[in-house]
């Protein structure tokens, strides 16, 4: 079910959530166990607890993590929306990934090239489920233990994103990323 943030204030720490069938109802910095400072309309995970006629908010949590600030990479955002990503090919000279939802048949796809990588930690099995594709901070690069060379860039897939606490982090540089999208090929 849909959750947003119905009031908030940053002041007070307290707000409301409301849903299409539920609320508002109230919670407060207890309930807050990320110490989010939210925005109302921004869609949350909710937990309720008790009988269902007298329902108490217990957690409220942000669907989508927040980001660094500048690492957004506004030409990915359609395939960022994918469910399903999968490792096609890793190799020296190119990570290839799948995203779409489900198969080839149901929606469109993309197959994101990236020319050149280095990664760690990522391979075939890896899960890439809901990836948010973003830019990589100069501290994740450090913490993968990459190197970005000058004809480089580094890149961030962040599993797991829209489901409350993101999922592991994987850290790409490449020389260059290159992008197709595949049309739906139906029934």
């Amino acid at each position: 079910m849909v959750w947003w943030i119905h009031e908030w204030s940053s002041e007070t720490r307290r707000g409301s959530v409301a849903s299409p069938h539920f609320g508002p109802w109230g919670f407060g910095p207890a309930e807050n166990a990320t110490d989010t400072d939210f925005e109302v309309g921004e869609e949350v995970l909710v937990t309720l607890d008790g009988p269902k006629d007298a329902y108490v908010v217990r957690s409220v949590v942000p669907a989508r993590q927040r980001q660094p600030a500048g690492t957004e990479w506004p030409e990915m955002a359609d395939v960022g929306r994918s469910g399903d990503v999968r490792v096609e090919e890793l190799t020296e000279d190119a990570l290839v990934l799948w995203a779409g939802d489900c198969c080839e048949h149901c929606g469109p796809s993309w197959r994101v090239t990236f020319r050149r990588p280095r990664v760690r930690d990522l391979d075939e099995g890896s899960d890439l489920d809901l990836t948010l594709f973003r830019l990589a901070t100069d501290e994740e690069v450090r913490e993968a233990g990459l190197e970005v060379p000058d004809e480089s860039r580094a890149y961030c897939l962040v599993t797991l994103h829209g489901q409350g606490p993101d999922g592991p982090r994987f850290v790409v540089v490449a020389e260059r990323v290159d992008v197709e999208r595949i049309p739906a090929r139906g029934w």
